[in-house]
This record gives C-alpha cells, sequence and structure tokens, in this order.
C-alpha cells in the first residue's frame, strides 16, 4: 500500500519546484523520485553520514530503479568548502556520471548546499533533489535557490544559483534530530515570523510546545512566510533579501564558532544583535525588542555568556567584514550591511530603489554583541 504524501509547488520566478511532503513515506517518496527523474542514468547520492539510517532507505528504492552512487560526508561547517565539491565532481565523473545523470542531497542545509554546488557545475548544470532531515533544510534553506560554500574569510563568499528538479521530505525524518537541535534549527521559522508574517506568531508558538508533533504546520509557516518572496525575486538580491534577517551577525558567530554554534543558534544570537543595533541606532521600539527575546526564549538556547564569551572578537570584526552582502549597496570600508527592522513585520528600507539593507558600523555590530553576550533574555 502506498503511503499519502502531500505535494505543493514553489515558485522561483518563472519556474516551479514540486515539493513533496508526509510523515512516514519514506518508500513512497523515492518512487516519486524514480518517476520524475524519467531517463536519468544515474545518481550521486550525497548523504550526511549522521543520517544513514534514513539514507539506506532512500538509496534501496532507489536502486530498484536507477543506479545509485552513494557518497557520504560529514556535515561539518570545515568540510563546506571548495575541496569538498571537488571531490564530489571527481568522484562523479570516475564512477561514469553523464549529463543524463542527477544529484541527490540528503541532509541538512550543509549537505544540500555542497551537493547543490556541486550540482550546479558538473557538467555545466546537472538536476538536483533535495531531501532535507533538519529543520533548517526542510523548512528554510530549501525554499531557495541558493547553493554555496564557505572561504577562508568567511560563510557562503563562493557559490551560484540552482533550480532543483525536486524537493521530497519524509517528515519523520526531521523527528529524529534530538529535541535541541530541532527547537535552534527553528530560529528560521522566528526569522520568518519577525520579518515577514507576524500573524503567524500563535501558530508558531503552538508549534513550539510540542515541535516533533508540529512538524506539517512548521513547514506551512516556512512556505507561506518565504514562498510570496522568493517567487517575486528567485536570486533574493531585492525584497528576498529580509530573509538575511539575524545572518550577518549569525554567519559570523557561526563562522568564528567553527560550527560549534550550529546555523539556527547562530542566526538567533544574530536576531538578537540586530534588535539591539534597530534599537541603538533606529529606535527600535522596546514592545518590538521584547518580542524578539520572548520568541528566542522559546528556541531552548543555552546561555549567551557561555555560548559568546569566548569568541574571538577580532574574527568576528574579520568575518563581519567579509559578509557576502557587500556591494548590494553603498557601504563604507568600516560598515557592514544588515537587514534591520523599524517594527516587527517591516524591514527598514535601504538606499533609495535599493535592496532593504542598512549600513551599520562594524564597530556599532560589535557593541550590541556585547550587550547580547551579557544580557541576552534576562527580560523574559
Amino acid at each position: 500500500m502506498r503511503c499519502p504524501y502531500e505535494e505543493l509547488g514553489l515558485a522561483f520566478g518563472d519556474a516551479t519546484v514540486p515539493y513533496l511532503y508526509g510523515t512516514g513515506c519514506t518508500p513512497a517518496l523515492a518512487r516519486a523520485v524514480a518517476d520524475r527523474l524519467g531517463d536519468a542514468d544515474a545518481v550521486l547520492f550525497v548523504a550526511d553520514d549522521g543520517v544513514r539510517g534514513h539514507a539506506d532507505a532512500v538509496v534501496a528504492a532507489l536502486a530498484r530503479r536507477v543506479r545509485v552512487e552513494r557518497v557520504d560526508v560529514e556535515a561539518a561547517e570545515r568540510h563546506k568548502t571548495l575541496p569538498t565539491v571537488q571531490h564530489l565532481l571527481e568522484t562523479a565523473v570516475a564512477r561514469g556520471l553523464t549529463r543524463r545523470s542527477a544529484v541527490a542531497a540528503m541532509g541538512g542545509g550543509t549537505v544540500g548546499n555542497i551537493a547543490g554546488l556541486a550540482a550546479a557545475l558538473l557538467f555545466r548544470g546537472t538536476r538536483l533533489v533535495h531531501l532535507p532531515t533538519t529543520p533548517v533544510a526542510a523548512f528554510d534553506a530549501t525554499v531557495s535557490l541558493k547553493q554555496g560554500v564557505n572561504l577562508s574569510a568567511g560563510k557562503n563568499l563562493a557559490g551560484t544559483y540552482l533550480v532543483p528538479a525536486l524537493i521530497a521530505c519524509d517528515l519523520a525524518w526531521l523527528s529524529t534530530v534530538p529535541r535541541h537541535d530541532l527547537l535552534t534549527g527553528l530560529a528560521e521559522m522566528v526569522k520568518n515570523v519577525l520579518v515577514a508574517a507576524p500573524g503567524l506568531e500563535p501558530k508558531l508558538v503552538a508549534a513550539l510546545e510540542d515541535p516533533r508533533a508540529a512538524l506539517p504546520a512548521l513547514l506551512e509557516i516556512g512556505v507561506a512566510a518565504k514562498a510570496p518572496f522568493v517567487a517575486a525575486d528567485p536570486r533574493e538580491r531585492g525584497g528576498a533579501l529580509i530573509f538575511e534577517y539575524g545572518h550577518t551577525a549569525g554567519h559570523a558567530i557561526e563562522f568564528v564558532s567553527g560550527g560549534e554554534i550550529r546555523h539556527g543558534e547562530a542566526v538567533a544570537w544574530g536576531m538578537l544583535v540586530a534588535a539591539e543595533v534597530a534599537r541603538r541606532r533606529h529606535g527600535l521600539a522596546a514592545d518590538d525588542v521584547a518580542a524578539h527575546n520572548r520568541l528566542v526564549a522559546r528556541l531552548d538556547l543555552p546561555g549567551a555568556a557561555a555560548r559568546l564569551g569566548g569568541l574571538d572578537r577580532a574574527a568576528i570584526r574579520a568575518a563581519l567584514a567579509a559578509d557576502n552582502k557587500r556591494g548590494y549597496g553603498p557601504c563604507a570600508p568600516g560598515d557592514v550591511l544588515m537587514v534591520l527592522l523599524d517594527t516587527v513585520g517591516r524591514a527598514l528600507p535601504g538606499a533609495p530603489g535599493g535592496p532593504p539593507l542598512v549600513p551599520v558600523p562594524v564597530e556599532a555590530v560589535m557593541e550590541a554583541f556585547e550587550t547580547v553576550a551579557l544580557n541576552a533574555l534576562e527580560a523574559v
């Protein structure tokens, strides 16, 4: 008996990407992937080595229909690099993949980015299937065309855009993520509510009470908030840049920690930094700052001083200076471009006719960082 799954269409400009999802439907999803790849002669299956059990089931089902060449990778920030991408490309060619082949990425956002960039480069572009297994990947990263890796100076400084052929997610995969990682991974949903969909706060708060039972609702929050923006701005260079909220300081925190502070947690801290910057420099109201604290507190973050206190401040300054949004608008050498809020649900405008990015002195970001490191969530 086939286990049912739902299908929604994600629009990216003129392209529409099918997103298949359900709970306990891995065999049906694997069959659907094989069906929709049609004439594929092989699949390079790139899997996070931390989800081998899930990957085994998908590979076994796919292998009945198409040749599968599997590569397991460690989903660590230190491997989100061009050499890892090159390894995948060399492996694909050595194992006989062709222009008719496809790349499947099973894991979180790190694996999705590594495999996605490899798919974009292999033969100047091969089909890509995302099989997300974390909340960051399922509810946010795959609702994007961005494929990128890190350079020595910072996060996501090398990459491209690629429209995937298909996204497929058995939400049961996400239910095996440890509760702490599941909660911190939902920072992107907090971000969506704060920047674009404040009306979804009650739904998000209810979902965070028991996130494993509310995974379909969390997927809806991720898509409902972000999909209209990426439909109109598929390369996220205009209005969709609001979803970079919390990522300027967050990426610096994640990068300098060497990935010990994972993406979701880092973005949560980054949103608090952004709120503090907006409070100090643009008069963000106390109620709006409190909304940040109220929602971030539900992610069960560890203590700020313990997590942020030991990070190398000079390295954070350097990572901020190399942030990948530089060039989207006017920005002095000592400034960094940030998404800041005028109020919850509305970003401050940037330069006339430009994206919603505001130049902020790096030192002002560092002052806000120190405030968050000392006082985060005390007022909750």
